[in-house]
């Protein structure tokens, strides 16, 4: 018995009524005439031991009460894992029989009167995509082994297609991970054909959501059968199609399709990925765009140009941790190189979260903090986190931008240089000179009432004849 679910057994009724399971649980997806595991010590186990309350073989994971007259009833789990997506097996209410993208089961069930049923083993437990049928065996400590598949009787799903088969049960690509499953399952029902390959089937559906505007790639290159793919704008059932490839695309040099196209930051996209023909397999897909999740990817802010992103894809993962707000999370990486020596704000005023932030000189691997600020910066009179640094020109500051304790939201980050005017006279002209952008305005006086007018925008030069009267300057960003 693994070590972590001894720390938290819990104990179930042993006469557990079919009125709570009811209440727990949807129709069994078993066979109504294949129903049966047996186990030598046991003897034999209804897994449709009412048609409200016997297992279901899902997508992802199992849920639901087998039953046997010699143990009573065996959970595979409670139908809600803690984080939607499969049980993490750590807690007595965390527990369960999880499917694998290939048709593993993992995880452990269940009894009051037997204790935990190990789905961990060297028993290959699984279920077939195809045929729906159950093999290999989980095993009990005070039962012995459990066979799924036997001589006699069988464990079959009535059906089983993938979660992703229709495009409502999309899922959701995260940028540069790959994910493999297998599409035996697949059906083609629903699904539009793309334009490129025409010969296509057996699809399974994805969304992915760039952070970033810039070129988004979408591959199959690492899977085992010759692949087709099409993409998409709009809702289920009410699509644009923006994107194709059935073989040799921009990132395969093969069979295998791959996409490249222009993404809009915060637009869903919706991938069809499918087999030439009616081909089935192992898919591996990837999608990649611009992503400042990361140092390595920080994006470049330019000189007084606010800059808006959502950062509620970002992670923490391989973030250092401010000094001034250790709680920083889910942060996101810029880069700032200051036109000329002086003094810079970065502040994140227009955002509509908690913001927190750190500034680094280095590189990626190897910063060193020079600022840091939570709330109630020098340019933000809020929740809104801002600093001022000393910056030396031509330097490269990383900025580390996320929420206090994790929040996420819209962010609005800008930087600027505090520019200096430099005063020069050449021949008849007065020459006024600054780095960085802003609007450079003239007044002819100062007085309570001032009115100044706008000359131009941007770092440069500005020249005009010093028989003009006397002016004023300032630069407004």
């Amino acid at each position: 018995m693994n070590t972590r679910i001894k720390l938290a057994i819990f104990i179930l009724p042993s006469a557990l009524s079919l009125e709570m399971a009811i209440a727990l649980h949807a129709a069994t997806s078993i066979d109504a005439v294949n129903r049966y595991a047996y186990g030598a010590n046991v003897g034999w186990m209804d897994l449709r031991g009412d048609t409200n309350n016997g297992v279901i073989i899902g997508p992802k994971y199992c849920s639901g009460y087998l039953y046997s007259a010699n143990v009573g009833w065996i959970s595979l789990g409670n139908g809600v894992p803690t984080n939607g997506v499969q049980y993490q097996n750590a807690s007595a209410n965390d527990y369960g029989v999880n499917v694998d993208s290939f048709g593993n089961l993992r995880g452990y069930a269940y009894g009051a009167n037997i204790g935990w049923i190990n789905f961990e083993g060297n028993g290959a437990p699984a279920v077939n995509f195809t045929s729906g049928n159950l093999s290999g065996y989980a095993y009990g400590a005070n039962l012995g082994w459990i066979s799924l598949s036997n001589s006699v009787a069988f464990v079959k799903t009535a059906s089983f297609t993938p979660p992703n088969d229709f495009c409502a049960g999309a899922i959701p690509l995260t940028n540069g991970v790959a994910y493999a499953q297998n599409t035996i399952a697949a059906t083609s029902t629903g699904d539009p054909v793309p334009s490129c390959p025409y010969a296509f089937g057996n699809g399974v559906w994805f969304t992915y959501t760039p952070m970033l505007n810039g070129p988004v790639t979408v591959s199959t290159c690492a899977s085992d059968f010759d692949t087709g793919m099409g993409v998409y704008t709009g809702t289920c059932g009410a699509f644009t199609e923006i994107a194709c490839n059935d073989d040799y695309g921009p990132s395969c040099n093969s069979t295998r399709a791959s996409v490249l196209f222009t993404g809009t930051a915060g637009v869903t996209y919706y991938i069809l990925a499918g087999g030439y023909g009616s081909n089935t397999g192992n898919l591996n897909i990837v999608a990649n765009s611009p992503w400042n999740d990361q140092c390595s990817g920080a994006v470049p802010l330019t000189d007084g140009v606010p800059f808006t992103m959502s950062t509620t894809n970002a992670t923490s993962t391989g973030d250092p941790a401010p000094v001034c707000v250790p709680s920083l999370g889910n942060g996101v990486w810029f880069t700032y190189t200051a036109p000329a020596s002086g003094n810079v704000y970065i502040s994140t005023c227009g955002s509509d979260f908690d913001t927190a932030m750190g500034v680094y000189t280095g590189n990626c691997g190897a910063l060193t903090q020079i600022a840091c600020d939570d709330d109630y910066g020098p340019s933000c009179q809020g929740f809104q986190a801002s600093v001022r640094l000393v910056a030396t020109a031509g330097a490269t500051y990383y900025i580390l931008a996320g929420g206090y304790a994790g929040k996420t939201g819209n962010l609005a980050i800008e930087a600027y240089l505090v520019p200096v005017l430099n005063v020069s006279q050449s021949s008849s002209n007065i020459n006024i000179t600054w780095p960085g952008n802003g609007t450079l305005q003239s007044a002819t006086n100062l007085n309570p009432v001032i009115n100044w007018t706008d000359l131009t925008n941007g770092g440069g030069l500005w020249s005009e004849p010093m028989t003009n009267p006397v002016k004023f300057f300032r630069i407004v960003k």
